[in-house]
């Protein structure tokens, strides 16, 4: 017979899952849109300025978020 501790498990690891997909393509998403948004509403002359800013933004968010998650748990 089938364990139905088990099948619920399973079914919150299917949804905990397809969260995760959806969250990572929303991300990327979000990060096309940010820098069509910088091209949009930055000149030309400082867009490098601002992609640089943004990046490396987005890395020290990763880099914090890697270190609070992963490495102190």
């Amino acid at each position: 017979m089938v364990n139905n501790e088990k099948m619920e498990e399973y079914f919150n690891l299917g949804i905990f899952l397809l969260a995760m997909i959806f969250a990572v393509i929303s991300i990327f998403s979000l990060y096309s849109a940010l820098g069509v948004l910088i091209v949009t509403w930055i000149d030309y002359k400082y867009k490098p300025i601002f992609d640089i800013a943004f990046n490396l933004s987005v890395l020290i968010v990763c880099i914090y978020l890697i270190r609070e998650k992963l490495i102190r748990k």
